[in-house]
């Protein structure tokens, strides 16, 4: 039981560190500060969740006639189950700013 609550505290620590750091990333690229030149590289710095190995899992794109300034965040959370097994989550998080 405590270690089903670990893990699930986990997930929800990740999911809330993509959608701040991709809502971060796209109000910066909508401003069009100058400290935002690559959104993507911005969303990372402002990620605190567990660690991505080395990788971006940030992309921005452009505006679009939809939306404004998207970032997305993909995290593969691989949830280890003791005596069960190992399940791999996919968490995401999106943002858009105009």
């Amino acid at each position: 039981m405590l270690l089903g609550i670990i893990n699930v505290s986990m997930i929800l620590w990740t999911m809330a560190s993509l959608h701040y750091a991709a809502e971060t990333a796209a109000r910066c690229a909508a401003v069009g500060s100058i400290s935002c030149t690559d959104p993507a590289a911005y969303a990372l710095s402002y990620y605190y969740g567990l660690s991505s190995s080395g990788t971006n899992p940030f992309s921005y794109n452009s505006p679009s006639a939809g939306c404004g300034n998207t970032v997305t965040g993909t995290y593969p959370y691989t949830l280890v189950i003791p005596l069960i097994g190992s399940f791999s989550v996919s968490l995401s998080a999106t943002a858009c700013s105009p």
